[in-house]
């Protein structure tokens, strides 16, 4: 394969990522991470311990079970509250950091409906790219 081919394929997985419904792109993200382990540790060390970040995970926790997932679709969905506007705030790394740190704290259950078919190839996607690749696919698609 080309350089072009793989940027190509590259970006039509970043599109399909937009493409699917909040809940497949936090099941994705969640998915992503956990293929991760504590590889992402080495990326970003400084912002996994960011005031900013620990402080948008602690008031994460403080909110009721019932309404974390709507609170995390807002984040995802780039909604108007208070939530959503703080992690916008972040930069990239931070985003990552956050993600890291909730996807290792906290489990959800995020699901892909088996009949999505489009979820369901942009997963196949996924588990075939590389670390380095992952990594960046997660900035894109969190930035």
């Amino acid at each position: 394969m080309t350089a072009v081919d793989l940027r190509s394929k590259f970006e039509q997985t970043v599109a399909a990522f937009e493409e699917v419904d909040v809940d497949c792109k936090l099941a994705i993200i969640w998915r992503v991470y956990d293929t991760l382990g504590q590889a992402f540790t080495t990326v970003a060390p400084v912002a996994l311990f960011s005031q900013a970040v620990q402080s948008l995970v602690r008031q994460l926790q403080y909110a009721s079970r019932e309404d974390r997932p709507d609170i995390l679709r807002d984040m995802v969905d780039g909604a108007d509250t208070r939530f959503a506007h703080e992690y916008q705030e972040l930069d990239i790394n931070m985003k990552l950091a956050f993600w890291h740190r909730l996807t290792h704290q906290t489990s959800f259950p995020w699901h892909c409906s088996s009949q999505n078919r489009e979820a369901q190839v942009l997963i196949s996607r996924l588990d075939t790219m590389g670390l380095n690749e992952r990594l960046h696919f997660l900035r894109r698609v969190l930035a």
